[in-house]
């Protein structure tokens, strides 16, 4: 199953099994039919607190078995017309989910596992579990028994997690207390229970999207959604700077996905339940990300709600911009509108991330222009040291612009590039605690800074060659008209920089 899109993307890391054993005291489960022996007692050990983002569906490491060469086949019946997977283990029934993974669920107590149960110890531990568990949920005063469901997850050889789910409270429960990191994703500045609101209701949305065969879609959930959507939409046409993480062509699909759904609202099909609860987890996440419902709750993308102080760019960047033509400053700026108080906006960086290959790109190309023109250059110049000199530099730079361009694109093309997670990983990586994105900022100006370098050099070199051998009448010419483009150059400079760094005014200003 594809990760679930992330709002703003955090590292997402699970909980190491030390620490999640050490808030899950009270639930140790002892097996004394066990026998002792050098194989660790998986019943020996306790039952720790995971929750729904911490199942590992899509990695569980399982293989085909290879066959035998003296497999054969098998033979298929005369007549047989049942090829379904109806084989249950006592109470378990197997279910498939509409991605293709297999996982059981016992209708009778109301439990779910990803586990194994052909095999007879896994299916003996799941069992065992599984007692226990609910044995002290019953015992535990004000645990909603009648009414949660239990998950269980294998989570190594000798480790396994639980959780409950209360449906009619869209949240997960445990049989002892946990950390409130255990659910807040790795956002900081969470400081009390009303803040973990949307992080429960996402938690739960991923549960229903992993099990989607025990709930119903009511029109209620539907217009839920539908008017979440109509609401997205509508911020993402008037806001330059939404908050929603997706684009207005997949509110517009996701739109139509809903409205087709209300259609056969009462079909037994799963596919529409897991769709609907991908949808309400990622709106969910996205509120719980941007403190929803909290007195600083960020409603602009931009909008930096940890500290007010706004991002500044450190001595040696604005350095450097003067001899890359103030492009790291302008892309560090880019970055500090992106990546808002250490989380991102995935419809903004996939902007970003097109934008930058279609600059590359045509950078590349002008600057194959540039190479061709110095190579012409150079077969008309003979003897006269200096122009060739400038003309082989610029040359090089030309090179250097394909070179770095190529490079940049084809890193920005691979397929991973595009997602919050993987964006949140690179600006982390290559945030500096004093220079912030600064270094990535100048990486991403090279091409651009590089190619206009070129063009100086080529200029230079035309220009040497002129006053070293042309007449008085062309260097006149020349002079006059490259003293007219610099004004023209330098104009357009000076009032496009002021105008961007001018306080924005509204329109009607």
């Amino acid at each position: 199953m594809p990760t679930p899109l992330s709002t703003l993307s955090q590292s997402c890391t699970s909980l190491s099994a030390s620490q999640r054993a050490s808030s899950s005291e009270g639930t140790t489960l002892a097996s004394s039919s066990y026998s002792s022996s050098s194989t660790p007692n998986p019943f020996a050990y306790p039952a720790i607190n995971i929750t729904p983002s911490d199942i590992t569906r899509n990695d569980r490491g399982r293989i085909i078995p290879k066959l035998s060469p003296e497999f054969k086949g098998f033979w298929i019946e005369s007549g047989r017309t049942d090829f379904d997977n109806t084989q249950g283990y006592g109470d378990w029934t197997p279910h498939v989910h509409p991605d293709g993974a297999l996982y059981y669920f016992d209708s009778k107590r109301r439990i779910y596992t990803d586990a194994d149960l052909s095999v007879e110890r896994e299916l003996e531990l799941i069992n065992y579990y599984a007692e226990r568990l609910l044995r002290q949920a019953r015992e535990k005063a004000g645990f909603p028994c009648d009414t949660c469901e239990l998950v269980l997850e294998r989570i190594d050889i000798n480790q396994l997690g639980y959780y409950f789910v209360e449906p009619g409270k869209r949240c997960i429960l445990w049989l002892t207390a946990v950390p409130s990191w255990t659910i807040t994703r790795n956002l900081e500045r969470v400081q009390s229970h009303v803040q973990l609101k949307y992080a429960m209701e996402a938690e739960y949305w991923t549960h229903c999207m992993f099990f989607p065969n025990n709930w119903s879609l009511t029109p209620i959930l539907l217009a839920e959604l539908e008017k979440m959507i109509f609401h997205a939409v509508a911020d993402s046409i008037t806001s330059t700077t939404s908050i929603i993480p997706f684009d207005q062509e997949e509110l517009a699909k996701m739109l139509d996905l809903t409205d087709r759904i209300k259609g056969g609202i009462d079909e037994p099909f799963l596919h529409a339940k897991s769709i609907v609860a991908r949808f309400m987890e990622n709106f969910a996440l996205t509120k719980f990300f941007n403190f929803c419902g909290q007195p600083g709750a960020r409603l602009n993308s931009d909008q930096a709600i940890f500290s007010k102080q706004k991002p500044r760019h450190s001595v040696f960047i604005q350095i450097v911009s003067i001899c890359l033509f103030w492009a790291p400053c302008n892309y560090a700026k880019e970055l500090d509108g992106i990546w808002v108080d250490k989380m991102i906006n995935r419809v903004l960086w996939r902007q970003f991330v097109a934008k930058l290959n279609d600059d590359w790109s045509s950078l590349a190309l002008t600057a194959t222009v540039v190479l061709n023109a110095n190579v012409a250059f150079l077969s008309l110049v003979v003897g006269d040291a200096l122009p060739r000199t400038f003309s082989y530099i610029s040359a090089m730079t030309s090179v250097g612009v394909v070179v770095l361009g190529l490079i940049l694109v084809r890193q920005n093309q691979r397929k991973e590039q595009n997602s919050a997670e993987q964006a949140n990983l690179l600006l982390t990586r290559m945030s500096h605690p004093v220079f912030g994105t600064e270094a990535l900022a100048i990486i991403y100006s090279l091409p651009y800074a590089l190619l206009m370098w070129s063009m100086v050099f080529f200029v230079i070199a035309f220009a040497c060659m002129i006053f070293g051998s042309a007449t008085p009448v062309t260097q006149g010419a020349f002079s006059a008209t490259g003293g007219l483009v610099c004004v023209f150059v330098f104009w357009t400079v000076w009032t496009t920089r002021a105008a961007s760094e001018r306080k924005d005014l509204p329109a009607w200003h």
